[in-house]
């Protein structure tokens, strides 16, 4: 078996999330590894556009021919192949891939048997629990069979889709029952999410998807989590400049779609603070990378003044809003 990176905090394979923006933004915030979003196989024998800054790439489709094909194209540029056998997405699993895959196990052994056949590198296979009930043993006895090097266990089943809670224990029996390199995914959401799936669970990497979505401070802050026992929480200079970068990286590769493509990143990266409805309102409204830049330096620095402003008056006695002296607010004065 290949050797595959143990203690891995990562960001996870979304369709519509994880492009070259947002991977960049992710390392940069402590990602150890990026793994691209879900690529069609029929896509890049098309001649579609190899993601080469993904350390690990993700195919999905359900023809053996165009997948061991397209895990020859995009090797080179790898650390190694993720094979997608867990989007419950209809229009995926519709077509016999994804999620679908897991209620056809025979067609699941071709691919991977294919895939394997043309890869030196290493081969991973993300997989839910089943269709209806968990039958993840079955799945993985299978998987290990055709020489799978690392799985990635969403513990739901297709059914659920994203309902419910993840049982984690299934982790923790792979890792019993089976000698096999195991990431979880679904539902981590903060830094005790991750030391948990380390230290309770005994994983050997972990997949922060939605957890990252408007968060990419995620990583850094897991690991200093389980390195020192606390949080990093960035201040307000941090996130402005976190949305700025994504924003302009998205300029650079997606540009007059950088804005619309951005919208759905909006949610994330105000949630919590001052006035997040009013101005998510014109922040999707507007069209251009420049201009959401204006509004997220006002929103900003309106958020930090009433901060700051809390701090210094509401502390010392006064009621919120009662004597409002954030006007004289000098936090983010450079922003504008």
């Amino acid at each position: 078996m290949r050797k595959i990176p143990e203690g891995v905090v990562a960001l996870a394979p979304m369709a519509g999330y994880s492009d070259f923006a947002f991977r960049t933004v992710c390392r940069l915030w402590g990602a150890d590894l990026v793994y691209s979003e879900m690529t069609s196989a029929k896509f890049l024998l098309a001649g579609g556009d190899i993601p080469k800054d993904a350390p690990v790439v993700q195919l999905f489709g359900s023809d053996p021919q165009e997948l061991a094909e397209g895990a020859g194209l995009v090797e080179s540029s790898a650390m190694w192949v993720n094979f997608n056998a867990a989007c419950p997405v209809r229009k995926v699993a519709e077509k016999g891939a994804g999620v679908a895959l897991l209620g056809d196990l025979r067609r699941l052994r071709i691919i991977v048997r294919r895939m394997r056949s043309v890869l030196q590198k290493p081969l991973s296979v993300k997989i839910r629990l089943g269709l209806e009930k968990n039958v993840v043993e079955k799945i993985i006895s299978l998987l290990l069979e055709e020489g799978v090097d690392l799985i990635e266990l969403h513990p739901r089943t297709a059914r659920q889709l994203y309902s419910g809670k993840v049982d984690r224990k299934v982790f923790a029996h792979i890792k019993e029952r089976f000698p096999v390199a195991l990431y979880a995914s679904g539902d981590i959401f903060t830094p005790h999410d991750v030391r948990e799936l380390f230290e309770v669970y005994g994983v050997d990497g972990v997949l922060v998807a939605r957890g990252a979505v408007g968060s990419p401070w995620i990583f850094r802050s897991s690991k200093l989590y389980m390195r020192e026992g606390r949080v990093y929480s960035p201040d307000v200079d941090e996130i402005l400049e976190t949305i700025e970068l994504h924003l302009r990286l998205l300029k650079l590769s997606k540009g007059p779609k950088a804005a619309a493509i951005f919208r759905k990143f909006i949610s994330g990266y105000t949630r919590g603070m001052r006035n997040a409805r009013k101005y998510r309102t014109m922040m999707m409204r507007e069209d251009s990378v420049e201009g959401l830049i204006k509004l997220f330096r006002e929103f900003m620095l309106a958020h930090a003044c009433h901060a700051q402003y809390r701090e210094l008056y509401v502390g010392g006695g006064y009621e919120d809003g009662k004597e409002d002296k954030s006007a004289d607010c000098k936090t983010g004065a450079r922003w504008t």
